[in-house]
């Protein structure tokens, strides 16, 4: 007999990579861009009828750089969004995934320091694409205004 019994959990943290100001159609904004690691816990324990169950948690990070923007204090969520995702990472460790967390965490922040300079060129590179979505949302308020 096999049986699996699975929990899950999920976990998230974020880091500032870059800030920008851009001027745009009169209007001043601030640009923040920050990496966000969003891991998700499963802890199974497969059990046998003649063993004891032994826990395995198994996790999954994603890293993903997150854009946000204010005009005169004011977030423009309009314009707020993901601008780039990393390849996941996984794993596992035996034992439950409370004993786990201290490593999995560790191992996502190695793998989010090792993409710092990555992130951060992708945030000053979004110059660019944030003020064409800004030209376009202008566009859309003249036309319509």
């Amino acid at each position: 007999m096999f049986l699996i019994i699975a929990s899950a959990a999920t976990l998230s943290a974020a880091a500032p990579v870059h800030s920008a100001e851009l001027s745009h159609a009169a209007t001043a904004y601030q640009a923040s861009y920050e990496t966000v690691s969003t891991v998700r816990f499963q802890q199974v324990e497969p059990r046998f009828a003649n063993r004891p169950a032994t826990p395995v948690c198994r996790w999954q990070a994603e890293l993903v750089v997150n854009r946000g923007v204010t005009a005169q204090g004011r977030p423009l969520i309009a314009v707020a969004k993901p601008i780039h995702r990393f390849a996941p990472i996984a794993g596992s460790h035996a034992g439950p995934c409370e004993a786990a967390r201290s490593q999995v965490s560790a191992e996502i922040a190695r793998y989010s320091s090792a993409r710092s300079s990555e992130a951060l060129s992708v945030a000053q590179q979004d110059s660019a694409v944030l003020l064409n979505e800004l030209d376009g949302i202008n566009s859309l308020a003249v036309k319509g205004g």
